[in-house]
């Protein structure tokens, strides 16, 4: 037969190159330095060629060395995805799912979520990640979590997608700001009238996109860091917002002097799920992704995906 790399060779491989540095990674492998090292060594011995080059206590992956860590964290993810096949087969939607969730979504339904998974999936451990969608998509990537709940659209074409509900805009302002019946175009708003936060959100591009607000001198330039202080300088009747359904029907204008007009135009950001296409918990995935599809439309009354 032919002499093959172990799994476990491959993974302390992965670990010196997360860390690069023998030291740190045999204390993330919970192992001692000599065993890593021999065990690269190894490693080197069965591929033929060396992977890492060391000087005192430095150490640089060579070029075939780099190649060969992107295979293995190839190969250790297909064989993370063979076990999770098989666990979903046996006993679907139990153990841990790790779920990444933007700050403009989990802020209305981190608790409640909480509660329903408690309530629909007795055997699931279900651990939320608030997180910014770049860095969610990342950390999906990597696998450090197994499914992400985002606002689209967004550059999503690695993972496989879910749309599961559309959650509509409507204009946030003070009550005696601005007549009640709002206006038909957004665009004829006075001059830096409108508060967003700040671009790194995705839900401010999502209300520029949704609402059809080209008209750069509408925008004000401060840019909120929070929903908090973003609904303060409404509140103080310095302008106007653009806040999703989710986010009025969890109660963030509750007893404050504010109102929402719902948009004229259909604007509204879509709400999604989306998994690594090579994960082995595709079954896990689609029935977690339908109760949470029927969650959304209990918990914010927001509106079904009707394209699937």
């Amino acid at each position: 037969m032919t002499n093959l790399p172990s799994i476990k060779q491959l993974q302390y491989l992965l670990a010196v190159h997360q860390h690069q540095h023998f030291g740190r990674a045999a204390s993330a492998c919970f192992i001692g330095q000599s065993t890593l090292s021999s065990a690269i060594q190894n490693l080197e011995e069965t591929l033929g060629c060396q992977l890492i080059e060391r000087e005192n206590r430095s150490l640089m992956f060579t070029s075939i060395g780099e190649e060969v860590v992107e295979r293995s964290r190839k190969i250790i993810n297909d064989t993370i995805s063979l076990k999770e096949l098989t666990k979903s087969f046996l006993t679907p939607l139990s153990g841990k799912l790790t779920v990444g969730v933007i700050p403009t979504i989990a802020s209305f339904i981190a608790a409640p979520l909480y509660h329903f998974c408690k309530q629909t999936f007795c055997d699931l451990e279900l651990v939320l990640i608030e997180d910014t969608s770049d860095k969610l998509l990342d950390k999906l990537e990597h696998g450090h979590i197994d499914l992400a709940l985002l606002a689209l659209p967004y550059e999503t074409d690695k993972f496989h997608t879910q749309i599961l509900a559309k959650d509509h805009f409507s204009l946030v302002h003070h009550k005696e700001y601005m007549p009640a019946k709002g206006v038909e175009d957004f665009n004829l708003l006075p001059d830096a009238s409108v508060f967003l936060l700040e671009r790194e959100h995705c839900m401010t591009g999502h209300a520029l996109s949704a609402c059809h607000l080209n008209r750069a001198s509408c925008i004000n330039p401060f840019e909120a860091a929070s929903l908090h202080t973003l609904l303060s300088m409404v509140e103080h009747q310095l302008g106007v917002t653009f806040l999703p359904q989710m986010a009025i029907n969890a109660g963030i204008l509750d007893n404050k002097n504010m109102t929402a007009t719902p948009s004229q135009s259909d604007a509204y950001r879509d709400i999604g799920i989306l998994w690594r296409k090579t994960t082995g918990r595709i079954r896990d995935f689609k029935l977690f992704s339908q109760q949470l599809e029927v969650f959304l439309q209990r918990q914010c009354s927001l509106e079904f995906n009707k394209t699937k």
